[in-house]
């Protein structure tokens, strides 16, 4: 059904608002020399154009006007809304900063990327792209230019440095979780704790010798997680952070 001139004009007016309060959504504390700075890594900078990009506040609160305009207008424009976004903005930056420190920790240990694989994830992202979306390398450009000022070198520049990010930081972890190891005792006593977890399909527990290679993994894969999980919060209490935001 086809929208009125009074819905379309309400959607208007919303996104006058949304665009006219996104500065005041930030309520940086950056300095004048700093104004787009967000957050400061170890002397690594996070702008706001990053963190909006990510944040993506103008799409989110437009689909929620589609469905919940009353929701919409209470985000945008009272003090509990606004402070609600804040806290979004914040997270999402909590989660760009353990982000940096991982890549920098990588870099700092010497890990690095094969080349060969990382291009060959690339090209396949980029395919995947053309693919889902029907779209040939030139209507792709056409698009990035209109909707982003961005060529499509650019995109894969981005592309590329988003998976060789996310692959040193798999790397990082493997790394730093390589050490984990599960005692023959504790296997044993995960099974006496959980014998009726493991059964066949008529009812009866399965032996030890059975099911020991499962909860080896099990075990090792909940002790990684955990050390994974101490590692990052310890990197990130003793970081040089500065935030802005």
């Amino acid at each position: 059904m086809a929208k009125s001139k009074e819905e379309v004009s309400s959607v208007r007016k919303l996104f006058a608002i949304v665009f006219s309060l996104l500065p005041l959504l930030a309520l940086t504390q950056a300095t004048p020399q700093t104004p787009s700075v967000v957050a400061v890594v170890n002397g690594e900078e996070i702008t706001k154009p990053e963190l909006d990009q990510l944040t993506n506040i103008p799409g989110i609160v437009f689909s929620l006007y589609q469905q919940y305009p009353r929701f919409a207008q209470v985000l945008l424009t009272t003090e509990e809304g606004k402070a609600l976004l804040k806290a979004y903005e914040r997270e999402v930056l909590e989660g760009m900063i353990k982000w940096r420190l991982l890549v920098q920790e990588a870099r700092a240990r010497g890990l690095t990327v094969p080349e060969e694989e990382l291009e060959a994830k690339v090209d396949a992202t980029i395919q995947g792209i053309l693919q889902r979306n029907q779209l040939t390398e030139d209507r792709l450009a056409e698009i990035l230019k209109a909707q982003r000022g961005q060529t499509l070198e650019e995109f894969r520049a981005q592309i590329r440095r988003e998976i060789e990010e996310r692959m040193l930081i798999d790397l990082l972890k493997d790394s730093v979780t390589a050490g984990v190891s599960v005692a023959k005792e504790e296997i044993e006593a995960y099974y006496e704790e959980h014998r009726d977890s493991f059964t066949d399909e008529e009812g009866n527990i399965k032996p030890l010798d059975e099911v020991g290679g499962e909860i080896l993994t099990a075990l090792v894969n909940q002790k990684k997680d955990a050390y994974w999980k101490e590692f990052v919060e310890k990197l990130r209490q003793e970081a040089e952070i500065e935030i802005y935001l």
